[in-house]
Parts: C-alpha cells; sequence; structure tokens
C-alpha cells in the first residue's frame, strides 16, 4: 500500500518561521530526526554519534524556508528533492574525518545570527557566529505528528507487531537468547522488506530482574519469564513495543504481577485524550503497580516519531497537555522478588482515548 507524501517543503517552512520567532537569521539543523523529518534523510545510526567517513548530513535553512542540504560526495541521491533545498556536498571518504568537518565548517559560514540544535552540533563544526538554541522549536513542531507520519509509524509498529509475535513463537527452553532475537529480527526485516535496525531488550529467567539490557547467550530453560522490548526503525520512523511470556506454567506471583502490568496498561490507554496532562497519566499508571505491591525505575511512556524517544514524556511531574495525534508509547512494568514484568502498547492520541498501532497478543502463556 502507498503510504501518503511527506510534506518536506512544509516543514522547512514551519521550522524556518519557528527559527525566525527566535531572532535569528538562519538556521541550522543537524539533529537526526530534525534532518529526517525536514528532508527524507535517514542518518546509518549504526555508526553510533562519530562520522568515520563524513561529517553527517545537516540543512540550513533561511528564513523563507529555502535554504541547503549539507551531505558528503556519493550521497546526493539519499534522499528525495526538495522544492527550495539545494543539495551541496563536501569531501567524504577522500579526506580524514577532521577536514570533512573543516570543508562543511566553510560551507556553512556566513553572517548574522544563526539557531542551532546545541546538543546536536559537533564542536569541529562550532560556528562563529552568534547562536541560538533551537532545539526545544524544532521538538515542538514535531509533537503532533501529520497524515504522513502517523501513517509511517503505523508501518513500523507492524513490523514491530511481527517481531512479538516471531517472539511468542520461538521462544523455547534451550534456545539463546541472541539465536531467539535473530529469529524474531529476521521476520521483521523480512515483513518490512528492508534492513531494519532495532534497539532491543531480550531477557529472561533470573535477568528479568535487569531493565535495558540487551540479549545474551544465557539458555532459556521450562519456567523461565521472558520479555521482548523491540524500538525498531523502517525508513526514518520509529516504533516501540513489548510482551512478556511464560514458558510453561506461570506461577500466581507471575500472574499476579502481568494481571497488574495489562490492568494499568489498558488504563493508560483510556486516557490518551487530548487535554490529559501527561504526569497524570503517570500518576495514575504507576500508582496503580504501586497499589498491586510492585514498582518500576524507567518512565511510564514516551513520545515516538523520527526519534524513538521524544515528546510527550510521562513521567512524574510532566506538565505537557496531550494533543490529538501525538504517538506515545505506554509500557508499565513491576519488578521485585527475581521477577519482572513489562506490557507495551503504541497509540495515537485520540478524543476517544490511545488508538493502539501495535497488534500482538499479551497472553503470559504461549
Amino acid at each position: 500500500m502507498a503510504l501518503p507524501a511527506e510534506p518536506f517543503a512544509e516543514r522547512c517552512r514551519r521550522a524556518a518561521a519557528a527559527a525566525a520567532s527566535l531572532g535569528v537569521d538562519r538556521l541550522l539543523a543537524s539533529d537526526h530526526g530534525s534532518v529526517r523529518w525536514l528532508t527524507g534523510r535517514e542518518s546509518e545510526i549504526g555508526w553510533g554519534p562519530l562520522y568515520p567517513i563524513s561529517a553527517g548530513t545537516h540543512v540550513l535553512l533561511d528564513l523563507d524556508g529555502g535554504g541547503r542540504i549539507f551531505c558528503a560526495e556519493g550521497e546526493e541521491e539519499a534522499g528525495p528533492a526538495i522544492d527550495g533545498l539545494q543539495v551541496v556536498t563536501y569531501p567524504g571518504y577522500t579526506v580524514t574525518p577532521l577536514r570533512a568537518y573543516t570543508s562543511l565548517k566553510q560551507l556553512l559560514n556566513g553572517g548574522g545570527r544563526l539557531a542551532v540544535e546545541a546538543h546536536a552540533v559537533p564542536i569541529a563544526l562550532a560556528p562563529s557566529a552568534e547562536t541560538v538554541d533551537a532545539a526545544p522549536a524544532l521538538a515542538s513542531l514535531r509533537r503532533r505528528k501529520d497524515p504522513a507520519e502517523i501513517a509511517r509509524i503505523e508501518r513500523a509498529a507492524r513490523v514491530a507487531s511481527v517481531g512479538q509475535r516471531t517472539f511468542r513463537a520461538c521462544a523455547e527452553p534451550g534456545k539463546t537468547e541472541i539465536e531467539v532475537f535473530s529469529a524474531l529480527h529476521a521476520a521483521m526485516e523480512k515483513e518490512a522488506g528492508t534492513r531494519v535496525p532495532v534497539l532491543p531488550d531480550l531477557i529472561s529467567g533470573p535477568r528479568m530482574a535487569l531493565v535495558g539490557v540487551p540479549p545474551s547467550d544465557r539458555r532459556l530453560e521450562a519456567g523461565d519469564l521472558a520479555l521482548a522490548d523491540l524500538v525498531v526503525r523502517v525508513e526514518g520512523y520509529w516504533a516501540d513495543s513489548c510482551t512478556t511470556i511464560c514458558l510453561g506454567e506461570p506461577t500466581d506471583q507471575m500472574r499476579r504481577l502481568h494481571e497488574a502490568c495489562v490492568r494499568a496498561l489498558d488504563v493508560g490507554v483510556s486516557m490518551l485524550k487530548p487535554g490529559t496532562i501527561a504526569g497524570d497519566i503517570d500518576a495514575q499508571v504507576r500508582g496503580m503497580m504501586r497499589e498491586a505491591g510492585y514498582e518500576y525505575p524507567h518512565h511510564t511512556g514516551h513520545g515516538v516519531g523520527v526519534s524513538f524517544h521524544e515528546e510527550p514524556r510521562v513521567v512524574p511531574g510532566a506538565d505537557m497537555v496531550l494533543e490529538e495525534d501525538m504517538v506515545v508509547a505506554l509500557e508499565p512494568a513491576g519488578f521485585g522478588n527475581r521477577i519482572g514484568c513489562r506490557t507495551e502498547h503504541l497509540m495515537v492520541v485520540t478524543p476517544a482515548g490511545g488508538r493502539v498501532l501495535t497488534d500482538y497478543p499479551f497472553g503470559l502463556q504461549i
């Protein structure tokens, strides 16, 4: 099914208007998510924060919404053509990283005040002009998703859901965590028809007391709890998902914990309406888990889009008011007595509550 076209030129105009409100003359966007949102160009996240063969891709916007996309030589066709944006290259593979940054900095030089994303501009590119941090203003533009974004997040959610269903189907005693992850990763890439970067938690048995750890060579055993938290990116947009299963007959303690997580998630889904305060959702969901006798050290939820964690943050005291068409993942959990459980869905905020985008069973037993 063809996805709706993304309004890149309109997004650039909105970003330029946000920069103008800050009293600057130009805007330099360097954050991976911002570059993807503005231009459709994906970052190679496997490289990590440092670029061994280039200085990354950056977007320099004038206040009329026009401007330039700066990328390494050979990456001219890495994204769609956008009205008003000229692609300008700098040396990449043929020079050292330091020379690449030097070449790019020369291209960025210009007069007037410059808005930047302070957290994303390398020191090697630090401009000589007076700068203003535009990161909060750009993040605010991305909170509510347009139809093209929601369609792409839905697609990523379908891929994550295939991973979760494969996890349920292939997790069995004797297999290692990394073997199970390899199987579900392959299933997700087959569904997507493209490479799928994944940030995975995949844990089992006594490791269920841990939070935020990748799969290991531990072999699953009969009676284990096992958890897969799959954060996947498909063509620049992310989805988040999590299920917990039991490899055998769960104990009463396991059932109570899992049922508490599912109840808390259901209540959180019902609260995802315009006008709800993010911190109130956290207080309700976290409070339900605490009343059941469980705690969790992480957030209750977070926004998802061209970044896998963005606003709104569903954390204690968060004062952001939800708006229609925000996309939020909620993930209540409980940890204690050497067991753990987390359940998660990805949703769009609607007047009727969260519209769930992910699709996989939550039953504790396989």
